[in-house]
């Protein structure tokens, strides 16, 4: 038993195609949206065009729900529970980065994954985060020069 019919789902994702295209649209009007010849495409000639193909393919996409007959389910109920099992703890990932840090949050997330979803061993579960978690900040703080957002743990240890 579906939670939802696939059309609704299909209308709805349409709509918020649409909804983003116009957004980019607005934005890019207040913009210089035209082509100089001395120095090529202005600030929002790029993002102007590519709102306006959002646009049109929302409204594709619309209309060929709506002609759609297809109402079978979009969702089962044990598919939506599978999915919010990954969906929940990276919004909690993502709502804790600015509190944790970026690295804390990242290797807790991961330590969690890999334990409840990856069914690991606790040898596994610690150190392939770790291992991830140092690579991010080799490549990101050392390499790139790109400072990621630091909580009090990544302050307690002086990074």
């Amino acid at each position: 038993m579906s939670l939802i019919d696939r059309r609704t789902m299909e209308l709805a994702a349409a709509a918020a195609i649409g909804a983003f295209g116009g957004l980019v649209v607005a934005g890019s009007l207040q913009l210089t949206t035209g082509w100089s010849p001395e120095t090529g495409p202005q600030s929002g000639y790029m993002p102007l065009r590519l709102g306006i193909m959002l646009c049109v393919v929302s409204i594709l996409l619309f209309l060929g729900s709506l002609r759609s007959p297809d109402r079978s389910g979009f969702v089962s109920k044990q598919q939506l529970k599978l999915t919010l099992a990954i969906f929940i703890p990276t919004v909690l990932l993502v709502a804790s980065m600015p509190f944790l840090g970026s690295y804390t949050g990242s290797l807790l997330y991961l330590i969690y994954m890999l334990k409840v979803h990856g069914h690991a061993s606790w040898l596994k579960t610690l150190l392939i985060p770790a291992c991830v978690v140092v690579a991010f900040y080799l490549v990101f703080e050392l390499w790139f020069q790109v400072e990621l957002v630091k909580g009090p743990v990544e302050s307690l240890l002086g990074i």
